[in-house]
């Protein structure tokens, strides 16, 4: 599991987290994560609190926790037993033995022989279903219901689709970001990865998601941020890391600036 660990560590320090606020975070001890690192799991007691920090040290840097669940699972499996042993074995089977082998290989081949011979029944035709008629208007509602039911009605209340129209009007959302102080980003737009890496000061982009951004900042204080035109208040201080900032249609105007600026 070495490019595992390797992995994690480099991921870490990009984000210029320590070892200390991941421990703060998660609850999980600072030796257990310093073995994830160094790729020595023997220190973590139990398969099952190896695989739980793991997964869990994954999703705190953003990675794909089931990917590096794998990755373990792949690099810790069990290596095929040796050959020499099967022949050893082989070579020790007595007569019986070989004639109880070759009367069950016989009975196997016969219970397939006989499944794939075997047929269904015929089954009798079932009888044709008739849908039933469409309406397509409030007024057909009212008239299949007069079939059925005693009485006038009155009015039919038809659920508006109020989410989907209100989503679909909605605009997207757009994101401007320029770096003023080298930072490391990572924005993930609906599940995504739209940009990562340490970018330097002057970069500029503009990014767009339907219904979610999340954003990692190793200098928030180092960034501007514009949503769908509108300049935002700063995240964090120079040099503070912010992790996981999730920004939706609902909410993004919580983080947009008191006082109008230019974009």
């Amino acid at each position: 599991m070495a490019s595992l660990s390797e992995k994690l560590r480099r991921e870490r320090e990009l984000r210029g987290i320590s070892l200390k606020q991941i421990s703060e975070d998660t609850k999980i001890g600072v030796r257990f994560l310093e073995a994830l690192e160094q790729d020595r799991l023997e220190l973590i007691p139990g398969e099952f609190y190896r695989r739980s920090y793991l997964r869990a040290y994954a999703r705190y840097l953003g990675l794909d926790e089931d990917r590096a669940v794998n990755a373990y699972a792949f690099a810790n499996q069990e290596k095929p037993a040796s050959t020499e042993g099967v022949e050893d074995a082989s070579a020790g089977m007595s007569t019986t033995g070989w004639v109880a082998l070759g009367g069950c290989i016989f009975l196997v081949i016969g219970l397939i022989y006989w499944q794939l011979e075997s047929e269904p029944a015929d089954l009798p035709p079932s009888e044709p279903v008739t849908a039933a008629p469409e309406t397509s208007s409030a007024a057909g509602l009212l008239s299949a219901a007069g079939s059925t039911m005693s009485g006038e009605v009155s009015e039919v209340s038809v659920p508006p689709l109020a989410e989907d129209l209100v989503r679909s009007s909605q605009e997207p959302l757009r994101l401007k970001v320029r770096v003023e102080q080298s930072c490391w980003l990572e924005i993930r737009g609906d599940g995504e990865v739209l940009t990562i890496g340490l970018k330097p000061a002057g970069f500029e982009t503009v990014l767009t998601a339907s219904q979610e951004l999340r954003l990692w900042l190793g200098n928030a204080g180092g960034v501007s941020l514009w949503m769908n035109e509108r300049p935002l208040r700063p995240l964090g201080s120079a040099g503070q890391v912010r992790k996981d900032v999730v920004m939706t249609l609902e909410n993004y105007t919580e983080f947009v600036a008191s006082e109008t600026g230019s974009s």
